[in-house]
């Protein structure tokens, strides 16, 4: 009731004030004509009415209460389970970030046992899954700060050579392995960016140019970084290949979780469909628009878009 007076104080004091008015108004200004006992009856009527229209209200207003607070329980739960399961998502991370960093100990330790080794084939299929689990223990890695993204970001004036040679260094083993070419038009171009996730972008587009190489032996597979100033504020970074091609049904669709498509996969490589689409969210949150074209059988391009570089100071 307390708080049903409080919220309708105002409403109450107009109820009370209009009958005092009206019966001052009519018995003493207009006395001549008006009988007291009409007055008397009208305020009576009008007293009914607005007790009754109180009373629905309060019913209303009692009604309403409950349903708030019972939306006020719910969200209180749900609250709950949100922070808990944000613990338990920061939880996750974390040992997934240990067990990350545990399991490149005894994977060194391989790599050296491999370095040992008499069997030149035996120790190139060794040192082949070695670099994969050391790719794909990267990717993870930075998978697992994905979630906390927002968190783990230093924008910073980013040269673009710098990010592409070290995505190029980290894919370096397979490059080599597939007799790849390597060709930079990037003229000393920087962007307003975050270094670490850009080079893991990098590092996806680059894994999937030698996972879906040509494999006519007349075309050497090669990837083309070239980087272009669109402006003041736009900068545009292109990564193209002359591996098989997308189809373009499926070009809408590359991005999405899961997608794996329809290209043939290489023996050496199974697709996830995770790759991209990291790639993307990545891209997203850091404000960088990330576009796809292609022509089965023939090449595929990816194009970065980089925003905000007015705000770089010339070197």
């Amino acid at each position: 009731m307390r708080e049903y007076l409080s919220e309708k104080k105002g409403m109450i004091l107009a109820a009370i004030l209009f009958p005092i008015f009206f019966s001052i108004y009519f018995l003493y200004l207009c006395s001549s004509w008006v009988y007291g006992a009409d007055v008397l009856y009208f305020d009576g009527v009008y007293a009914a009415g607005v007790v009754m229209l109180f009373l629905a209200d309060f019913h209303r207003f009692r009604r309403k209460s409950g349903q708030r607070e019972d939306m006020e329980q719910e969200m209180d739960c749900l609250r709950k389970e949100i922070a808990v399961l944000k613990e338990e998502i920061i939880e996750q991370n974390d040992y997934i970030t240990r067990w990350l960093h545990e399991v490149k100990v005894p994977l060194s330790a391989l790599e050296l046992m491999n370095g040992r080794n008499s069997d030149a084939e035996l120790k190139r299929e060794m040192r082949f899954c070695t670099e994969r689990i050391g790719m794909l223990l990267r990717i993870m890695l930075m998978y697992g700060k994905m979630g906390s993204m927002e968190n783990d970001v230093t924008f910073t004036a980013v040269k673009l050579e710098e990010a592409v040679r070290e995505a190029v260094k980290n894919q370096s083993f397979f490059l080599i392995r597939a007799g790849f070419e390597i060709k930079m038009e990037l003229s000393g171009l920087r962007v307003f960016t975050d270094q670490r996730w850009l080079v893991y972008m990098l590092d996806q587009i680059t894994a999937n140019a030698v996972k879906y190489r040509a494999e006519a032996s007349d075309r050497v597979p090669e990837i083309l970084f070239r980087g272009r100033k669109i402006s003041e504020d736009e900068t545009e970074l292109i990564i193209r290949d002359n591996g098989r091609g997308i189809a373009s049904e499926e070009l809408p669709y590359l991005f999405d979780r899961g997608y794996t498509g329809g290209n043939v996969r290489n023996g050496d490589y199974r697709s996830t469909g995770m790759g991209l689409y990291f790639t993307r969210k990545a891209a997203d949150r850091l404000g960088i628009k990330l576009e796809v074209h292609s022509e089965e059988g023939k090449w595929t391009s990816f194009v970065f878009h980089f925003y905000n570089n007015h705000s770089i100071r010339p070197e």
